[in-house]
């Protein structure tokens, strides 16, 4: 199955059920060195309103409070959000019957009647196949935990809160484009593997647990264990796993080091999808290539 969007869209986890006030470490780096006058902070986030993973630790809140910048993935503004529902939805509707294969069609029946969805089948008309799973993985989330604000909300709230200036390192289009490189039938895998993972929780819970432990490692280990078996779902998943995670993880980089080098008396908190900090090809290994020194907090 499809699990590279679970790491790394903004506003679409699902997230599954855990202990109650359960403590983890937060994926919490201090950057310093390179030139910089004043620390600045990576935070590894994890996009869900479940708030037994989304409670923030008393140190992520100093290092938000004594930053003068907040850097989510995308700005967090009601102009955001009217971007992503324009770009998710068709210039033209079609019906689903014209569009999906009738196996896909009964899935699609059979998961708004089981899980009590409301949404109902015309709903998804107007939008795009890929836009379909996505809103899809935000409901569940959103039935689970209703009126529970997701971690990126929360982080832009204590900065209104403390007047700290919040804008995005990447814009909503550039964030889901790579979605509309998917041909029909990669979007109707797709939106059957979301529809899947409606079903199975056990990578949920994998990756729960990776999150808490608060280092960043370790997850393309994660990615292999429960990697696809068909050669369909393959490609999908590394089409996928180069756009949302390697090209974002570039784009990431170079913004953060541009902003980091323009403003060196600035202190900036960046709050990133915590897969992007992982491994040799993650922000944590790429900004210390970049001469840029980061000590992990607890």
């Amino acid at each position: 199955m499809t699990k590279i969007l679970l790491s790394f869209v903004l506003l679409f986890l699902s997230a599954c059920s855990q202990t109650p006030n359960e403590k983890y470490t937060p994926m919490l780096w201090e950057i310093t060195g390179n030139g910089l006058h004043s620390p600045s902070y990576l935070f590894g986030t994890f996009h869900t309103r479940d708030p037994n993973i989304n409670t923030l630790s008393p140190s992520v809140y100093r290092a938000l409070k004594s930053s003068q910048r907040l850097y989510t993935e995308i700005r967090m503004s009601q102009k955001s959000n009217h971007e992503v529902i324009t770009f998710t939805k068709l210039q033209h509707s079609q019906a689903l019957e014209k569009r999906l294969h009738p196996t896909t069609l009964k899935h699609l029946r059979n998961y708004l009647k089981e899980s009590h969805s409301n949404f109902k089948m015309h709903h998804f008309t107007p939008y795009k196949t890929w836009a379909i799973a996505l809103m899809i993985a935000n409901q569940e989330d959103e039935m689970l935990n209703p009126n529970m604000l997701f971690m990126d909300e929360q982080l832009v709230a204590i900065a209104k809160k403390h007047h700290i200036k919040q804008m995005g390192l990447e814009t909503p289009l550039e964030q889901l484009h790579y979605f509309d490189k998917l041909n029909t039938k990669e979007q109707e895998l797709f939106l059957n593997d979301m529809l899947q993972q409606s079903e199975d929780k056990s990578y949920k819970d994998a990756l729960v647990l990776w999150y808490k432990k608060g280092e960043a490692s370790d997850f393309t280990t994660l990615q292999e264990k429960f990697k696809a078996t068909s050669p369909k779902q393959q490609k999908l998943d590394k089409k996928l796993l180069l756009g949302l995670l390697y090209a974002r993880n570039i784009r990431f980089q170079r913004r953060i080091d541009i902003l980091l080098q323009h403003n060196p008396t600035l202190s900036y908190f960046f709050a990133i999808g915590a897969g992007h900090l992982s491994d040799e090809k993650g922000l944590v290994s790429t900004l210390k290539t970049l001469g840029y020194t980061l000590k992990k907090l607890n």
